[in-house]
C-alpha cells in the first residue's frame, strides 16, 4: 500500500527530471546558436533565436521505447550548432 501512495510522487519526479533536462538542453543548443550568430552579425536570426522559449519540447517525442547506448563519448554540441543555420 505505501508502494502505491508512494508512486505519485515518484512519477511526478521523474517527469521534472526530465523536464529540467529538455530545458538545459534546449538552452545549451540556444546559448552557443546566439554566441554563433552574434559573431557572424547575422541580426534576422538573432531575432528569430530570442523569441524561442528554452522550454519548449515540441521537438521532443517521449512516446515509445529508447535505448540508450553509450560508447563513452559525450555529445559535442558544439558541433552539432556548427551545421545549422537558421533563417
Amino acid at each position: 500500500m505505501a508502494e502505491l501512495m508512494a508512486m505519485p510522487f515518484m512519477l511526478n519526479q521523474c517527469a521534472r527530471l526530465i523536464a529540467n533536462a529538455i530545458i538545459y538542453y534546449n538552452s545549451a543548443i540556444l546559448s552557443r546558436l546566439l554566441t554563433k550568430f552574434e559573431a557572424s552579425g547575422n541580426t534576422k536570426t538573432l531575432a528569430l533565436i530570442t523569441q524561442i522559449s528554452p522550454a519548449a519540447w515540441r521537438h521532443i517525442q517521449l512516446n515509445g521505447d529508447y535505448t540508450f547506448l553509450s560508447n563513452g563519448k559525450v555529445i559535442d554540441l558544439d558541433a552539432l550548432v556548427a551545421g545549422l543555420e537558421l533563417g
